[in-house]
């Protein structure tokens, strides 16, 4: 049943293609045959996939979809602050029962993750055997592999972008290039020196080998140093969206999807444009075909597996299957922009 829901949405999605300007921009084939089985995997071999926080609801989509686990948007209770997955009981399954107990503990331990750096660490010290993270591996990681001999491979799923938020009350709405970099290497120490108003800039950034300092050290700062600021790193997702929430006068970034998708309505937050360019899934399409209007910085999401020592063959097999259509319509479905998302027309 939820297979025929999956390929009727998608065809939905297709036949409504959105329309920008003289582009018409197509993200769903409904002529694509959606496979979405691997011979002879189950809740109980399926691999562990290790994760970083924003591409945690695309891990669980794809085991989700793999094991045929009804699953939906909803509340993070823990939180409240953000949307993730969450999923239903099978069929005749009685709450409390043993079986029960069993089931949601195997899904709880599959659905555990440890952030983009310690996802790569994990998959080089043979703790898991497939990652999807939200940047390919880092230098300081591919110094480690080499020191423990081992060989990986990596390839891009998705696109995301990078973007800046700062508070509603701030009347700044676009930065350019150069403005962000001298905010963060510390030359403009002042939101008058923007457009703004005579008050001093508080730029928030984040934990040394999370994803988004990753991409804001190598994409935005083009390895000019930042400033040093350390009452303004913070270590979580959140902690931008909770310290500029709080601060009128700051300034944070954070991946495209963890604010569209997964904060969603509930940011208290205002994103800024970049060169007056404003970050959308048109406008990161376009960066990524280097177009005029295209969003500068644009990321890209990574699977990764083990090479040497042999990964699992079920892992393999996992890993292989991430580049099929039926997964890229399931990046599709998560809210990343797959890599076969793409503009017709001049």
């Amino acid at each position: 049943m939820k297979r025929s829901f999956l390929c009727l949405l998608f065809a939905v999605l297709a036949a409504c293609s959105c329309v920008k300007g003289d582009k018409y921009f197509v993200f769903v084939d409904p002529d694509e045959v959606q496979n979405f089985r691997i011979e002879g995997l189950t809740l109980d071999n399926f691999p562990f996939v290790d994760c970083s926080t924003s591409t945690s609801p695309l891990r669980d989509i794809v085991m989700f979809n793999l094991l045929d686990i009804p699953y939906y948007w909803g509340l993070n209770f823990i939180s409240g602050a953000e949307y993730q997955l969450h999923y239903d009981l099978p069929e005749g399954m009685e709450s409390g029962s043993p079986e029960h107990v069993a089931y949601t503990d195997r899904i709880h331990e599959l659905r555990r993750y440890n952030g983009s750096h310690d996802a790569y660490v994990n998959l080089i010290d043979g703790v898991t055997d497939v990652i999807i993270d939200s940047r390919d591996i880092s230098r300081n990681e591919v110094a480690y592999a080499e020191e423990k001999g081992v060989t990986y491979q990596t390839k891009p799923l998705a696109w995301d972008a990078l973007i800046f938020i700062v508070n509603p009350q701030n009347r700044v709405k676009s930065l350019t290039q150069e403005q962000i970099r001298g905010i963060y290497a510390g030359r403009i120490t002042n939101w008058k020196q923007v457009g703004g108003a005579d008050h001093e800039i508080h730029p928030y950034m984040r934990n040394a080998d999370s994803g988004s300092q990753e991409k804001m050290e190598t994409l935005v700062m083009r390895g000019e140093p930042m400033v040093e600021r350390p009452e303004m790193i913070g270590g979580g997702m959140m902690s931008p969206y909770f310290s500029i929430e709080a601060d009128e006068w700051g300034i944070g970034y954070t991946p495209y999807y963890y604010c569209e998708r997964m904060v969603g309505d509930l940011r208290r937050v205002k994103v800024l444009a970049v060169d007056k360019v404003y970050p959308s899934a048109y406008s990161i399409l376009g960066g990524v075909k280097e177009e005029a209007g295209g969003y500068p910085y644009v990321t890209s999401i990574y699977a990764a597996i083990r090479r040497d020592p042999a990964p699992d063959p079920l892992a393999e097999q996992l890993y292989d299957w991430l580049s099929t259509r039926a997964a890229k319509g399931l990046v599709d479905e998560s809210g990343y922009i797959s890599r076969r998302s793409h503009v017709v027309g001049e």
